[in-house]
Parts: C-alpha cells; sequence; structure tokens
C-alpha cells in the first residue's frame, strides 16, 4: 500500500509542479517493462508451431474427404504417382497455388497403397521440410 501511494504522490509531483522522473525510476519502469515483455514472449513461443502442426491435421481431414469422393467416383484411390494433385485435377480439392504445400509450403506427400496403414496415407515432413526429426521438425502422419 505504501508503494502504491509513494508513486501516485510523485506522479503528481511531477506532472502538477513539472518536475521531472528521475533516471533511476525511467530505469525501473524500462526493467518492469522489460520483464513483462519476457513473460509474454515465453508465454506464446510455442503457439504459432501448434497452430501450424493443427493446420496439417486439418489439412489431412480435407484430403481424406477428397480422397473418399474419388474413391466412390474412380473405384479406387488415386495412385501413389498420381499423388494429391489428382484431387486437384477432379475438382475435389481447389486449386490453389498452396493447396497442397504445408504451412511450410512443402508439398504434402501421399502414397497409396499404404506402408504403415491398410489405405492411403498422408504427412508432412514438419518445419523442416525432410524425413524424421523432433518437436517442430517431427513429421505428421495421418495414420498416427
Amino acid at each position: 500500500m505504501g508503494t502504491i501511494k509513494f508513486f501516485k504522490e510523485r506522479f503528481k509531483r511531477a506532472f502538477i509542479c513539472n518536475e521531472g522522473f528521475t533516471l533511476i525510476e525511467l530505469m525501473i519502469v524500462i526493467a518492469i517493462l522489460a520483464i513483462l515483455g519476457a513473460f509474454a514472449v515465453n508465454t506464446f513461443k510455442g503457439v504459432i508451431p501448434n497452430a501450424k502442426i493443427t493446420a496439417v491435421k486439418s489439412n489431412f481431414n480435407t484430403f481424406e474427404n477428397a480422397l473418399e469422393a474419388y474413391s466412390l467416383n474412380h473405384n479406387s484411390y488415386p495412385t501413389t504417382e498420381e499423388g494429391l494433385q489428382r484431387l486437384v485435377s477432379d475438382g475435389l480439392i481447389k486449386n490453389k497455388k498452396d493447396a497442397l504445400l504445408d504451412p511450410w509450403n512443402n508439398p504434402y506427400q501421399y502414397r497409396y497403397p499404404g506402408k504403415f496403414s491398410d489405405s492411403f496415407e498422408i504427412w508432412s515432413y514438419g518445419a523442416d521440410g525432410v524425413e524424421g526429426g523432433e518437436g517442430a521438425n517431427a513429421d505428421i502422419k495421418s495414420w498416427e
């Protein structure tokens, strides 16, 4: 309570009596702002990578729905060679320039028949764009 009263009186004197703030007071305020900024950066550090992983999983759902529709029309899924591009050419996915790119601007990978599942497999190599990795660089797979 005493601290608040001190600052209240100090602010009154600074603004009413045309007194300025001392260098120490300004440094204390800057230090407090720096500490608060450090907490904010640390809090939000993991938000963007998690959002990108969520976007990949959402895109998997879009691809899976389009692949099921393709399968109903053709009695099979596109081959590995045809890939997800076949969904674009059949009009099942809008032909946006980045429709088949993950959030890191790397192409999504597709395989049919799958090695690790009974059906097709879709995956992203993660932030680093190469197979394997941990954390943000880990591969994101539709079958896991």
